[in-house]
C-alpha cells in the first residue's frame, strides 16, 4: 500500500483507542511525509500537536505502523509547513457560519443527517436537535454521557454544525476538556494578564460552548475553578452549554460538587451500545457516504462481529476496505473475516449484563431473584458484590444502571460493593481465584 493508504489504515486503528475529541484534536491534518529504509516521517499541522503525540502516543503509533508494514520502523514527528496543512490554533472558534480563526474545527462529517437513530440514542438525539433549534432555550446545560465510541462527539459537533449553518449570527466554540485545560495552563504560564484576559474572553463570550470529555478537568483544582466561573458567566447570560463525558456527573471521580450540581441541573441523556439493526444501518450509511459499493453480506458480517461501540465498528469497516483495496482482493464476507482474523472472533465475545448475572448466579449457586432481592446473608451478599464488580469492569454501564439491574439499589451501594471486591482482590487469594474463574467463563 502507498503512504496515504498506510496512514489511513493507521488512523483507522488509532481511532478505536482514542476519544473522538482527542483523536480529531491531535491527529487531524496529519500525513506520512516520508517512508524510506524503515524511517517513517509523520507530518503535523502544529508543533503543539507534534509534541503532544510524540510524548503520549509514539509507541502506540509505532506499534500499528510496524504491524501494517511488517517491519521494525523508526518514527520522526515533524511540522508540515506545506500549503495542504496550514498552521492551526488550539481550540477553534466559529462565528457566523465560517471560521473566525484559521485552521480546522468542527468536522463537517458530523451532522444530524448522517447520525443513525435507534433505541440506544434516541433521547440524546432528540435533545441535541432541540438544542440546535433553540440554543440556550430548550435545555441548558446539556450533559451527554456514554462509554467510548458511542456517538457523543458526533452529536456534540452536529449541534455546532447545525447552528453555524442555520443561525449565522451565533458564535460556536468547540474543544475538548484537555484543550481547555492546556489553553488555561498556557495562559497562566505566559504570566501575562492580557493572555489570561484573552482566554477568558474567548470562552465566556461565545454563544454556544461545546466541551467534549469534560471529565478531563476533574482533579485539577485550577482548571475546575476557571471552568466554574466560565460556566456561571455563560449560564447567567443564557448562553448554551453542552458537555460530554464517559460517566454521569455524580460518578466522575474528583469532580467538585459545585460543578457536579450544575451539570445535573439541566438535561442529562445517556447513549448505549447500538443493537444489530442500528449497526447495520450505520455501516450502510457509511458505505453510501464513501461512495463505495459494499455488499450487504459484508456489512452484515462486520456488524454481527463488532458489538462493542460505533468507533470500533467503523474502524473495523475502514480496515477491511483499505486492506482489500491495497491488496486488490474481492470484497466478500470470507475476505472480511480472514482480514480481521482472531481479533474479529474475539469481538463477538461480549460481556452482557444478562450473561454476567447468569454466570455469577450459576457459579455461586444463587438464584437470580436472590441476587436482585433484599436478603443480606453472607452467601448472597458476596456473589452480589462480585456481580457489581464485574458489571462495572466488563460493561460500560454507569453505577445507577447497575443498581437498577440488582433490584433497584442506589449507586452508593454499588460503589461500596465494587470497592469491597477490589480490596479483597488485593488481599484474599480465594476471592481472586473465584473472580478470575467467573470472568473467564463470561469472556471465554
Amino acid at each position: 500500500m502507498n503512504n496515504d493508504q498506510l496512514w489511513e489504515a493507521t488512523l483507522a486503528e488509532l481511532e478505536l483507542n482514542l476519544s473522538g475529541g482527542n483523536f480529531k484534536t491531535w491527529f487531524g491534518q496529519t500525513s506520512i511525509l516520508k517512508n524510506e529504509n524503515r524511517l517513517i516521517e509523520i507530518g503535523f499541522p502544529t508543533s503543539y500537536a507534534r509534541d503532544r503525540v510524540e510524548q503520549r502516543h509514539y509507541h502506540q503509533v509505532k506499534k500499528v505502523l510496524d504491524r501494517l508494514t511488517q517491519k521494525e520502523n523508526e518514527l520522526i514527528f515533524s511540522v508540515d509547513t506545506s500549503p495542504k496543512l496550514p498552521e492551526k490554533p488550539f481550540g477553534p472558534l466559529f462565528e457566523g457560519g465560517k471560521e473566525s480563526q484559521k485552521g480546522v474545527g468542527l468536522s463537517l462529517n458530523y451532522t444530524f443527517e448522517n447520525f443513525v437513530i435507534g433505541n440506544c440514542n434516541n433521547l440524546a438525539h432528540a435533545v441535541a436537535l432541540a438544542v440546535a433549534q433553540k440554543p440556550g432555550q430548550a435545555y441548558n446545560p446539556v450533559f451527554f454521557y456514554s462509554g467510548v465510541g458511542l456517538g457523543k462527539t458526533h452529536l456534540l459537533q452536529a449541534i455546532g454544525n447545525d447552528i453555524i449553518k442555520k443561525r449565522r449570527g451565533l458564535s460556536v466554540l468547540y474543544c475538548t476538556g484537555e484543550s481547555f485545560t492546556n489553553e488555561l495552563l498556557d495562559s497562566i504560564q505566559s504570566g501575562s494578564r492580557k493572555t489570561t484576559a484573552k482566554f477568558r474572553k474567548k470562552f465566556r463570550e461565545t454563544d454556544v460552548l461545546l466541551i467534549d470529555d469534560i471529565q478531563f478537568i476533574a482533579g485539577r483544582e485550577t482548571t475546575q475553578e476557571e471552568f466554574f466561573h466560565t460556566f456561571n458567566a455563560l449560564f447567567m447570560e443564557k448562553k448554551q452549554i453542552v458537555l460530554t463525558s464517559d460517566k454521569p456527573p455524580r460518578e466522575i471521580s474528583k469532580l467538585e460538587d459545585r460543578l457536579s450540581s450544575r451539570f445535573v441541573g439541566g438535561m442529562i441523556a445517556d447513549m448505549q451500545a447500538p443493537d444489530l439493526d442500528v449497526r447495520i444501518a450505520i455501516l450502510r450509511n457509511k458505505a453510501k457516504n464513501s461512495k463505495t459499493k459494499v455488499p450487504n453480506e459484508v456489512i452484515d458480517t462486520i456488524a454481527e462481529g463488532v458489538e462493542t461501540n460505533i468507533r470500533e465498528l467503523e474502524g473495523t469497516f475502514n480496515q477491511v476496505l483499505i486492506y482489500v483495496k491495497a491488496q486488490g482482493l474481492e470484497l466478500t464476507p470470507e475476505t472480511a473475516t480472514k482480514i480481521l482474523g482472531n481479533s474479529f472472533k474475539k469481538r463477538k465475545v461480549v460481556a452482557t449484563p444478562r450473561k454476567i448475572l447468569k454466570t455469577v448466579g450459576t457459579y455461586y449457586t444463587v438464584k437470580q431473584k436472590d441476587l436482585k432481592g433484599k436478603r443480606r446473608t453472607k452467601e448472597i451478599v458476596r456473589p452480589r458484590q462480585v456481580a457489581m464488580y464485574l458489571l462495572r469492569n466488563l460493561t460500560e454501564l454507569p453505577l445507577t444502571q447497575i443498581g437498577d439491574l440488582l433490584g433497584g439499589r442506589d449507586h452508593t451501594t454499588v460503589m461500596h460493593g465494587v470497592g469491597k471486591i477490589e480490596k479483597l482482590l488485593e488481599e484474599n487469594l480465594q476471592i481472586r481465584e473465584q473472580v478470575s474463574v467467573v470472568k473467564g467463563q463470561i469472556c471465554g
